[in-house]
């Protein structure tokens, strides 16, 4: 339900076509949310044939013909009833986890290496998330206050996590410098 949800959250913000439904995307929620183009019309074809949204046809001025889609008043109520709901806590599949725990006999270099490129991307998504913070167009479509606070929280849980997962790899990548911790020769 959270893509049906959160292009349901959008469209109460303001009624909007698909394409420009990607862009509210990658400009508000797409640090810690993605999306594909497909996903967004498979999605809204489906919510339009539950009648939880309704599309509507406009002309282009010289452009394709666009639909623009509006919440109904069923929309709105299997809106209103997902964010009400209690949200269970994340269950983590952490890839780099997974390869930590079996990589007793990689060689330590290369074991560095895999941690030093992960600690750069995630200082990349830091940076992502940084720069979001200042885009007043993500912050434009706020209707209130309350709204604009919802939104910097969540950029700033991104922020947080970013920060631990740096200091946790810092920690991980000092810890297993230490030459007692070097793999046993011949176990391969």
């Amino acid at each position: 339900m959270s893509l049906s949800a959160a292009i349901l959250g959008f469209l109460r913000i303001e009624p909007t076509s698909g394409y420009l439904l990607r862009k509210r995307f990658e400009h508000s929620v797409g640090s810690f949310w993605s999306v594909t183009q497909s996903q967004i019309y498979r999605e809204l074809h489906a919510l339009e044939s539950q009648q939880s949204v309704v599309g509507e046809r406009e002309a282009g001025d010289g452009k394709p013909d666009r639909v623009v889609y509006a919440l109904t008043a069923r929309g709105e109520a299997e809106l209103d009833a997902w964010l009400e709901a209690a949200v269970d806590p994340v269950r983590l599949r952490h890839p780099l986890l997974l390869k930590l725990v079996l990589a007793a006999d990689v060689e330590p270099r290369v074991l560095d290496g895999i941690l030093a490129d992960y600690a750069e991307g995630v200082a990349a998504t830091r940076s992502e998330y940084t720069d979001r913070l200042a885009l007043g167009e993500i912050f434009a479509l706020a209707r209130s206050e309350r709204e604009a606070a919802l939104w910097r929280l969540s950029i700033e849980h991104g922020l947080a996590w970013c920060d631990a997962e740096l200091a946790w790899v810092a920690r991980a990548r000092q810890e297993l410098a230490s030459p007692q911790l070097a793999p046993e020769r011949g176990r391969r």
